[in-house]
């Protein structure tokens, strides 16, 4: 990583050049982004170089917050209005990349992209103009607790994507462990199930929640890239999913909808 600060006086503009690689840069991205789900966002650096982005689904039904603890750019706040517009000029590049980004005074109004091919013009958004994210900061306690294998988390998108229609998932403790039945609740649905056996922590405690099975898949993809995922449930209707890295943390709580 190099790190390059340029000034122009006369203009109190500044220049702040950064390298990182374009795997880096996207990973960071897809973790809040979900295909598309949120869009504007604040990322959040402080002085030890931790990037902090919190996020809520537009239905208010997810907030999340993701976490790199060694991220190349300055102490800063930074105003991204339209993720899927600075994915899409990230997508064209390759290997490392040099960002630059323009300083108004206090105000960051640009970011500059550059490969070996390209150099893209993204504009920055005044962080007073990006909607506040929730967080949560209730109880951390749950019915049920286990880890979210590879195996785990392929089945699950699977299952979502053999009815991509369906907007429901059932979760419910079972015979074999914490079910999830894709479908809905309604009757006469086509339906898929896949239970999660070998539960770490179960309580016991019996209960029947519908959660957006959309937002679960889309988290679920996003980090299939992590080293160690767990999921965690309780009869109050949250769900909380959390994935670590070598650098990334990212937590997601989902809330079940009202039956």
């Amino acid at each position: 990583m190099q790190m390059l600060i340029n000034s122009l006086p006369s203009k109190n503009i500044y220049y702040i050049t950064v390298m990182i690689s374009k795997i880096e840069l996207q990973s960071v991205i897809e973790k809040y982004h979900l295909n598309g789900l949120v869009e504007s966002v604040k990322w959040s650096i402080n002085k030890n170089k931790q990037l902090t982005i919190n996020f809520t689904a537009p239905t208010r039904e997810l907030i999340g917050t993701v976490i790199h603890n060694d991220f190349p750019l300055p102490e800063s706040e930074i105003g991204i209005n339209d993720t899927t517009q600075l994915d899409k000029l990230i997508s064209i590049t390759s290997g490392d990349l040099v960002l630059d980004y323009i300083k108004d005074r206090t105000i960051l109004t640009k970011l500059l992209i550059s490969d070996n091919q390209y150099n893209l013009n993204y504009s920055l958004s005044d962080i007073f103009i990006i909607p506040k994210s929730g967080t949560y900061n209730g109880p951390e306690e749950y019915d049920i607790e286990t880890t979210l294998t590879d195996e785990v988390i392929t089945a699950l998108i699977k299952a979502k994507n053999a009815l991509s229609n369906s907007e429901s998932v059932v979760v419910t403790p079972g015979l074999l462990g914490l079910e999830f039945v894709f479908g809905g609740d309604v009757e006469y649905a086509n339906k898929v199930s896949y239970s999660i056996q070998n539960l770490e922590n179960n309580s016991g405690t019996r209960f029947e929640l519908v959660y957006n099975s959309a937002l679960l898949k889309e988290v679920l993809v996003a980090n299939k890239d992590m080293e160690n995922g767990s999921i965690h449930v309780n009869s109050n209707g949250l769900m909380k999913l959390s994935f670590n890295h070598k650098t990334f943390t990212s937590v997601y709580y989902l809330v079940a909808k009202e039956q």
